[in-house]
């Protein structure tokens, strides 16, 4: 699940008639690889509990035989900031897959979209300062406005 801040739950991606359409020129088995390594760097942030994911972050500047190719290939027809775009909604729409609940932001910090997610109360530990690095939620809320 995907949600801003407010709790204003995402249920499509934006732009979504420009990512169908790029979708579309991908194979089925393309897709699935993408969608699936995208959980993996998802998963890989829950289990290590930093649960934070930036979409600018995730694919490199250099997207040759990598899992990554076809969308700046086939997709986006060469064009870089096209490919850039689809790649951040492909994010989008995985974490809107996802069962976990998931927030976003969009900051100057970073190119893309922040997704971060809220820690669980029960993970807070009894030290201030372990407290204090397990609350990302209320952290990012605070520093990035509402």
């Amino acid at each position: 699940m995907l949600s801003s801040i407010d709790y204003d739950f995402v249920k499509t991606v934006w732009h979504k008639n420009f990512f169908d359409a790029s979708k579309s020129r991908l194979s089925n088995e393309e897709y699935k690889n993408m969608t699936d390594e995208l959980n993996k760097i998802v998963q890989k942030s829950v289990d290590e509990k930093s649960d934070i994911v930036v979409s600018s972050f995730i694919p490199g500047s250099d997207w040759s035989d990598t899992v990554w190719d076809p969308i700046y290939s086939k997709a986006c027809g060469y064009d870089e900031e096209y490919s850039a775009q689809f790649f951040g909604l492909l994010l989008c729409q995985v974490l809107i897959d996802r069962e976990e609940t998931w927030f976003f932001i969009k900051q100057d910090v970073a190119r893309g979209m922040i997704y971060f997610r809220e820690k669980e109360k029960n993970e807070i530990k009894e030290n201030v300062i372990e407290e204090k690095t397990t609350s990302s939620f209320d952290d990012l809320k605070n520093k990035f406005g509402r």
